[in-house]
């Protein structure tokens, strides 16, 4: 199993971010400092109780959207998988609800909305059920773009499908966008092995890292930091 990617390096990759970026991190290292890791404890408690009380079934929404996940050699990684049959069986339950994949092209040919939309298919899911929004490349654009891409994500709660440790970020960037999402778990139960206690933790590390930039922009009026994560 590949080793996660460091903050610092995902931080690299991310567009967009600029100075705003790296002074905020710097400012949210600092406060994890300050406290001696009590403020970044509190986000891992918060990390944790959603990744472990969130439903797998019994959602509702007209809107089932699916968080992409980096491709494995142009192919649905297994934690990728995991989110697609999720949605699949929502979409068995009640076949009204439609299905939106998000994710752009992280390194392959192909883009992570496509792969999982060719998944879906092959699995039964009529083609008039989906659609792909393949442009983003990050969780907050993948949000963002599917808010403009689809007028009902402003107005109605929809499901938001993603793995477990992935959840309460999914939830706090959509929230931060003014959306309204109903988080449906893609494993039936958090597993307590190391590289799930890893990519938690590293979960909160980024949450840790919003919270803070999310107030500074708004103490020191950054229009651009704001007009980005809201």
């Amino acid at each position: 199993m590949k080793p996660a990617t460091t903050p610092a390096k995902r931080f690299v990759r991310q567009r967009g971010m600029g100075w705003d970026g790296l002074t905020t991190l710097l400012l949210s290292n600092l406060l994890l400092l300050a406290t001696l890791g009590l403020s970044g404890l509190w986000w891992l408690r918060r990390v944790w109780r959603i990744a472990r009380d969130t439903p797998y079934a019994g959602v509702e929404g007209d809107w089932v959207v699916v968080l992409g996940a980096r491709l494995q050699d142009d192919q649905v990684a297994p934690g990728h998988a995991r989110r697609l049959r999720r949605a699949a069986a929502l979409y068995q339950a009640d076949p009204r609800q439609r299905i939106l994949l998000v994710g752009g092209r992280t390194g392959g040919r192909v883009s992570e909305a496509e792969r999982g939309r060719e998944w879906l298919l092959e699995l039964g899911i009529p083609a008039s059920r989906l659609a792909i929004e393949d442009q983003s490349l990050n969780t907050l654009d993948n949000l963002r773009n599917a808010r403009q891409l689809l007028a009902d994500l402003r107005e109605r709660p929809f499901v938001l499908v993603s793995s477990r440790y992935h959840l309460a970020r999914g939830q706090a960037l959509a929230r931060g966008l003014g959306l309204q999402p109903v988080l449906c778990a893609a494993e039936e139960r958090l597993r307590r092995d190391p590289w799930t206690c890893w990519r938690l933790a590293l979960e909160a590390y980024y949450l840790h890292w919003y919270a803070v930039g999310k107030t500074w922009s708004r103490w020191t009026g950054n229009r651009h930091s704001l007009a980005r994560i809201t």
